[in-house]
């Protein structure tokens, strides 16, 4: 498992009763409370030894098909619950995960023991140019010929493959990046995600334990920050090209190809086909899926998914030429009531 080069696993099981205090969950059935779960994933991953969890009507058919074999939901989805799992009932399923995903996972602290910016465990390749002050931590592995340029950070456990160029100012943590890549000054790569759960009038912190995977001959412009993933991962497929300024959250998942224009902003868990083309400075809202092939125009606003090939325009996004059509007709409107 790649995430636990950054990540601690502080028991190799819990049982159901542990669980059950810990949360103050209960099962919506008899089970055996010293049935053993071995970690705690997303509805489409976990099996039978696995935990889950239910918090938003949009993965109401995901839950139908998991094979998780118990799963955080609250009373009004018990009847929709599959022969094969047992349901825990919580009066807030996403808090319950929150509490049991700390349980399990803790962040590995890292390793300044050393007292040398460069750990003695880490594997440098040929021809690797490293500036005489950027930190290389604990088992991170820098592949040939690669530039690591000034005030740089690169924390224990990161990858990064051959022939990439890291410019000035990049802070890389819980990170895989592959060949042939060049990231610009001041971006940050792994950091948090914005993980957050309201309970009893207080926001608890979410322990993020996914990492971010970047592919072959990705460009990432200066100052965009990419977050890693909360269970799984963010992943950046390559050939992909990022501007500047642009936030990237938790668990996004960008296809092949594609490119995004500076100061965009998408939020978590959407999924990004590939060659898609995104205009400057456009928002897209969480859990979307926007389809290959798809052009948005820059200043745009996405709040639903789009189908493949489609070219959009406006906030919300329209058929371009639909928008075009809208724009046209306001402005003759406002036209003839001036005149």
């Amino acid at each position: 498992m790649k995430n636990l080069r950054f990540f601690n696993k502080k028991f190799d099981y819990l049982t159901i009763e542990r669980i059950i205090e810990i949360t103050g969950s209960k099962p919506h059935k008899d089970c055996a409370l010293n049935s053993k779960i071995i970690d705690i994933k997303t509805l489409e991953s976990a099996t039978q030894n696995d935990i889950s969890f239910l918090s938003s009507g949009q993965y109401v058919e995901k839950f139908s098909n998991s094979n998780a074999g118990f799963c955080f939901i609250d009373e009004k989805n018990i009847g929709k619950i599959p022969p094969t799992m047992i349901g825990l009932v919580s009066k807030n399923p996403y808090f319950s995960y929150a509490q049991i995903v700390s349980e399990f996972y803790e962040q590995k602290k890292p390793d300044f023991a050393s007292k040398t910016l460069i750990h003695p465990s880490a594997k440098i390749g040929k021809n690797v140019e490293i500036a005489s002050n950027v930190f290389v931590g604990k088992n991170v592995e820098i592949g040939d010929n690669s530039i690591i340029f000034p005030n740089c950070s690169i924390l224990d456990g990161v990858i990064i493959g051959a022939n990439c160029v890291i410019n000035s100012n990049v802070v890389i943590t819980c990170a895989i990046i592959g060949n042939n890549c060049q990231i610009f000054n001041g971006a940050k790569i792994g950091q948090d995600g914005f993980g957050f759960v309201h309970n009893s009038g207080k926001n608890h912190k979410i322990i993020q334990i996914g990492i971010v995977e970047i592919g072959d001959n990705v460009e990432i412009g200066a100052n965009t920050c990419i977050d890693r993933g909360a269970l799984e991962n963010t992943i950046i497929q390559n050939e992909v090209k990022i501007d500047n300024l642009c936030q990237i959250a938790h668990n996004v998942e960008i296809g092949y190809g594609t490119v995004i224009a500076g100061s965009t902003a998408i939020a978590g868990s959407c999924k990004i086909g590939k060659y898609v083309q995104i205009g400057g400075n456009c928002s897209v809202g969480g859990h979307i899926n926007i389809g290959d092939g798809v052009k948005i125009a820059g200043m745009s606003g996405v709040m639903r998914d789009i189908e493949p090939m489609a070219i959009m325009a406006g906030i919300p996004v329209l058929p371009i030429k639909k928008w075009h059509r809208i724009n046209a007709l306001l402005n003759k409107m406002i036209t003839d009531k001036t005149n």
